[in-house]
């Protein structure tokens, strides 16, 4: 039973790019616009406008990929998460493992054994995240 949780994103990336396209082009045609008028200093700072505006896509489009998932079998939980295109994976073994809501101003999903810890959750509501943190507590526990 894996469980997958990843940011809710409501734009699909062909979108993005027909956004950031339009939004480019209008930039920059105003600004040549305005430099045919003699008005040569608009143009620079549309093209940075438009450099910018690129990584900030770039930049959501990488982490539009994140996600953690949890699965398990007779004897451990496996939890991987992607960041930004790095992938790191955690094991614990289900028995020992505490599952609980860390206390700060905003509570994750703490999995915890031997001083090995990771926090879920970060995308959810705080319902869900309770939610989560009974599911995982089932699971966690050699039954």
């Amino acid at each position: 039973m894996p469980i997958r949780l990843s940011p809710n994103c409501s734009t699909t990336p062909q979108f993005l790019m027909i956004a950031l396209g339009l939004v480019a082009g209008t930039s920059i045609f105003i600004s040549l616009v305005f430099w045919v008028m003699g008005a040569p200093w608009v143009l620079p700072f549309a093209l940075v406008e438009t450099l910018v505006l690129g990584a900030a896509f770039v930049f959501h489009a990488r982490t539009r990929s994140d996600f953690d998932e949890v699965t398990c079998n007779e004897r451990h939980l496996f939890v991987r998460q992607e960041r930004g295109g790095r992938v790191k994976e955690h094991q614990f073994t289900r028995g020992l493992c505490r599952v609980y809501m860390t206390r700060s101003m905003r509570p994750l999903v703490r999995l915890d054994e031997s001083g090995r810890h990771v926090d879920l959750g970060e995308w959810m509501l705080p319902q869900d995240r309770l939610s989560l943190c009974r599911q995982l507590t089932d699971v966690a526990a050699l039954t």
